[in-house]
């Protein structure tokens, strides 16, 4: 009996995100970026059908919000972790609608998980993307990169989470930030940064990696 309630209530398929905010991915690339990611998600759900998928966001502004209003329109439920404390990381994004943005996507999540209210107090802004990171390199099957295809900007950012996970065997679909080329797939391959161009509905889903 356990292992037919275990078959029938399969684990969840656990999406992660992570990408710009809107300085190195412009708003008319918003769209273009919402479209493609609607497509990628769809594509995950089909590849992988016995299992509900779900988000997990650190919920910057940008790319991490964009999904996270992509899986709500999906019905995907998602869960976020903060950077920071949600009362020091809305300092980071100070105009009144991103902020109204971030409380209604917090609203809507399905959990949260944030650190104290004085835990950034002493440390540099990177410990609590670092946590971000590893909290997607943990839990996801497969991360979601809206990514301009640049070097790593320091310690936190877009291509260092990306290379975490690579190195940590996790799928990652690569979305261009800034160029209106089809996803890829990054190949877990260590350190090397081998890539192959992926068209998300071809008859090629499983084998992609």
């Amino acid at each position: 009996m356990v292992s037919r309630l275990k078959h029938r209530n399969p684990k969840p398929l656990v999406v992660g995100i992570t990408g710009h905010r809107p300085n190195h991915m412009p708003e008319c690339e918003w769209n273009r970026v919402r479209q493609t990611l609607a497509t990628v998600m769809r594509d995950i759900a089909l590849r992988h059908p016995r299992q509900k998928c779900r988000l997990l966001s650190g919920l910057a502004e940008g790319a991490d919000r964009l999904a996270a209003c992509v899986a709500l329109g999906l019905g995907w439920p998602f869960d976020v972790v903060l950077a920071f404390h949600r009362t020091r990381f809305e300092k980071d994004f100070p105009q009144p609608h991103a902020v109204g943005e971030f409380r209604a996507l917090l609203a809507a999540a399905s959990s949260i998980k944030e650190p104290g209210r004085r835990w950034h107090v002493g440390r540099p802004p990177e410990d609590g993307y670092d946590g971000v990171s590893a909290a997607l390199q943990k839990l996801c099957a497969v991360l979601i990169a809206i990514w301009d295809g640049k070097n790593p900007r320091g310690r936190g950012g877009t291509r260092a989470v990306i290379d975490a996970a690579r190195r940590c065997g996790i799928e990652v679909i690569w979305i261009h930030a800034v160029k209106a080329v089809p996803p890829r797939t990054l190949a877990a391959t260590g350190h090397a940064f081998a890539s192959r161009r992926r068209d998300p509905i071809s008859s090629d889903r499983g084998h992609a990696r």
